[in-house]
């Protein structure tokens, strides 16, 4: 598969994140969390907890957003042949860049930063 067609099928992925792969309810809690400083993007496509020790329901939320990637990444690694590392490494970078100003993400040192 080129890279033209591995981005456009990250592409829908990414809108699937962002826009609806996810229930209402947990796109604002994640939302949330990230406002708060509670949570970040990583450059693998998932998300972490920034800090060590998090309220319990956040981490909650953060197993399930995660679980809902990698179900989401495999399905593409699958449709495209890539190896789901590269397409995580993919949806990472496009993740962290659309991440808002004030809002943390993890750099390549493995590092929290206020973006």
């Amino acid at each position: 598969m080129s890279p033209r067609r591995l981005l456009a099928v990250l592409a829908l992925v990414l809108a699937t994140l962002l826009g609806g792969g996810m229930p209402a309810l947990a796109q604002d809690d994640l939302a949330s969390a990230k406002a708060q400083g509670l949570v970040g993007e990583r450059p693998d496509g998932l998300v972490g907890t920034v800090a060590d020790a998090v309220p319990a329901p956040v981490a909650a939320l953060v197993e399930r957003v995660n679980a809902e990637r990698r179900k989401q990444y495999g399905q593409v690694a699958q449709s495209t042949g890539r190896p789901v590392q590269e397409v995580q490494a993919i949806a990472g970078d496009k993740l962290v860049a659309n991440t808002p100003s004030g809002q943390y993400v993890m750099n390549a040192a493995g590092r929290w930063v206020k973006k």
